[in-house]
């Protein structure tokens, strides 16, 4: 039986010699999506972990390890990789989540995400959030407590760029006026998706104001769906996907299916596991395993 979501592969915990290889093999194997998560530079103070989500809550029983990477784990740049998996691939899709979209300049990244985008023929998924450490944003010359207005304006001048003809763009922090910008993503229908995430109230305000999807946790689908309605947008093209880590078995899959998920993007690895740094060899084999669990291969 086939899985009822369409299944993608989270590649970060993927050794980088064998991540061109692995991205093959999830193709071949039938999955329907590559994603890459992101994270620019993580200190190495004893208490990084602690602004993870969910540590707060969990006070004293919270531990590191309970998050599932270091400050020392293989973050490769999301695009690049993707870029090169994009040259080996014909089918798979090619997911960043979660994209730190604040940390960067509109027109810069613009070209990054057209370029991808159109040399992958329109394969390209990107779900942007803001982290949850401000060190990131010290380490790159930007404003974490500006974050939340810089990201929705990138956002709308992402919108001017990849769909005005001669783009014109006025806000608080970027500026241009009819400039050139060729070319342009290969994604017209409607318009180029930019995913939110998030864990908050305003990561749903930001989704239903001004994504195109939601990629987060499903808990936070029902509340989304209300403010898409509120905002006079439920009849608008809005698509849900979650990433898990550890075990995902069918039934899972089912229970997300039920709640309207349309993408789980799954870490494959052994029960009771929290991390899954640096995979080599042993990581084909596990992928194997879930492909068959699910119906795949």
């Amino acid at each position: 039986m086939a899985p009822p979501v369409k299944v993608g592969i989270n590649i970060v915990p993927i050794r980088p010699e064998h991540t061109l290889r692995y991205a093959k093999h999830v193709e071949d194997l039938g999955f329907d999506a590559i994603w890459h998560g992101e994270h620019v530079a993580l200190s190495h103070r004893s208490d990084w972990w602690r602004e993870f989500p969910g540590m707060k809550e969990l006070g004293d029983k919270a531990r590191t390890e309970m998050v599932p990477f270091t400050p020392d784990t293989n973050f490769m740049d999301p695009m690049a990789t993707l870029a090169a998996i994009a040259g080996i691939t014909s089918r798979v899709r090619l997911g960043i989540g979660i994209y730190m979209l604040a940390l960067r300049d509109p027109v810069l990244v613009g070209r990054t995400i057209s370029t991808v985008d159109l040399l992958s023929n329109g394969r390209l998924d990107m779900a942007v959030g803001l982290g949850w450490t401000a060190d990131e944003y010290t380490y790159t010359g930007n404003n974490w407590k500006t974050r939340g207005k810089r990201m929705n304006e990138i956002i709308l001048a992402l919108r001017a760029l990849f769909e005005q003809e001669r783009p014109t763009f006025h806000g608080e922090f970027f500026h241009f006026d009819d400039i050139g910008f060729q070319p342009k993503p290969a994604q017209k229908n409607p318009r180029f998706p930019i995913l939110i995430g998030g864990g908050g109230g305003p990561a749903e305000v930001r989704a239903a104001k001004l994504g195109d999807g939601w990629h987060g946790h499903a808990s936070n689908i029902p509340r989304i769906k209300e403010l898409l309605k509120e905002y006079g947008r439920e009849n608008d093209p809005f698509r849900f996907s979650c990433i898990l880590f550890g075990e995902t078995p069918m039934e899972k899959l089912e229970e997300l299916a039920n709640q309207g998920v349309e993408t789980v993007v799954v870490t494959p690895w052994k029960r009771g596991e929290r991390r899954a740094d640096d995979r080599g060899e042993g990581a084909f084999r596990l992928l194997e395993d879930y492909a068959k669990s699910i119906g795949l291969a």
